[in-house]
């Protein structure tokens, strides 16, 4: 799924809110029809979310390894199913030889695949990403969207990302146009092409600014 929309609208505040990063004023967020908020927000987090941020959110004193396992670390989970887990990821997401490096000793795009295998280590049900392509040029954003669809088929794992680029919206199988804080228009790919699906895309966005001027 892909959040859609002009600045300040609201869509960095609701991937907060479903993700239980912020509590809402007024109404309930429901995961498998349970309020998240008597579930427990840092239960929700830790147990059924991942977030992958623009600026990576690395910790610069770890090594890349040890900001891939640390969720794992903190959580008691065995070691031999930390190093399971860890030699799956880095292999699935081609970033081995970067372990032992440090954050600002890697690329953009290495960074941003290592935020990927610390999202994914934990299983987790949905992903939340917020402008996730933001810092990276095109080739490597392209690698990243196709990294999400690789994830999104292969582990099954729900992926909701924020972002103002159409060109990675349409890697989506669903829009969401958020507008004011509500969505005023939805979009499926369905059977289209991806892009066929672009120009649907465009065709909703440039509608909507010019609805603004």
């Amino acid at each position: 799924y892909v959040i859609l929309g002009p600045s300040g609208c609201g869509k960095t505040t609701l991937l907060s809110l479903m993700g239980g990063l912020d509590i809402p004023k007024s109404g309930t967020v429901l995961f498998k029809n349970q309020d998240i908020s008597r579930y427990g927000l840092e239960l929700h987090r830790r147990k059924n979310v991942s977030f992958i941020f623009q600026n990576y959110n690395l910790i610069e004193s770890l090594r890349i390894k040890d900001n891939i396992l640390f969720s794992l670390r903190i959580n008691n989970i065995d070691p031999k199913i930390q190093q399971e887990r860890l030699n799956q990821l880095t292999k699935q997401l081609n970033i081995e030889e970067i372990l032992d490096k440090y954050p600002l000793q890697c690329s953009g795009g290495q960074q941003q695949r290592a935020a990927i295998a610390r999202a994914l280590i934990m299983k987790p049900k949905i992903i939340f990403a917020d402008e996730p392509t933001g810092n990276l040029d095109c080739e490597n954003a392209k690698e990243l969207m196709e990294l999400f669809k690789k994830i999104n088929k292969e582990n099954h794992t729900t992926i909701v990302m924020v972002t103002h680029d159409s060109l990675v919206a349409s890697y989506s199988n669903r829009l969401l146009y958020l507008e004011d804080g509500k969505i005023s228009k939805c979009l499926e790919k369905n059977n289209k092409t991806q892009e066929e699906y672009y120009r649907d895309i465009i065709a909703i966005t440039t509608k909507m600014d010019l609805a603004h001027v």
